[in-house]
């Protein structure tokens, strides 16, 4: 018995290759367009982490700033205190902190206003603002007022 296999017209086999190309091309077009969808959702997704991140840093930085001006305002508040004992009449005084006394980086001011309380010989009133870091856009300031018994 012999087998014979009847082939196909020409122009019906050219159609088919034709066929199965475009739909090759169509496959990998579509497989193009998915993978850049999937790069541009992770892109998307690893900048907002970035993003929040550095929000985050910030964040804490800024209240590092804020609780070391608050320990300055209450160091300046112990130093007025015994320079108060030693000479009644100060007026007042500033007070620069270096860096390396600090975090190594940032330095502070510490202003210090003396003012005596009507009505009350033995009482000052006393006024510290404390800025950290020291001229820097993101310091910050500390202000506090009380009154020191001499």
């Amino acid at each position: 018995m012999r087998i014979v296999f009847s082939r196909m017209p020409s122009a019906k086999r050219d159609w088919c290759r034709r066929t199965a190309r475009t739909t090759t091309r169509r496959r990998s077009g579509i497989a193009l367009l998915v993978v850049l969808v999937a790069l541009a959702i992770v892109s998307t997704i690893g900048m907002l982490l970035l993003r929040m991140a550095l929000m985050h840093h910030r964040q804490a930085q800024r209240e590092t700033f804020i609780a070391q001006s608050r320990w300055l305002a209450e160091s300046a508040f112990d130093q007025t205190g015994r320079r108060l004992k030693a000479d009644a009449k100060s007026e007042g005084f500033a007070w620069s902190v270096p860096a390396k006394e600090l975090d190594g980086q940032h330095a502070a001011n510490v202003v210090v206003e003396i003012r005596p309380v009507k009505d009350a010989p033995q009482r000052r009133e006393v006024t510290v603002v404390a800025d950290f870091p020291a001229n820097s856009p993101q310091r910050s300031r500390t202000r506090r007022v009380r009154q020191i018994d001499l």
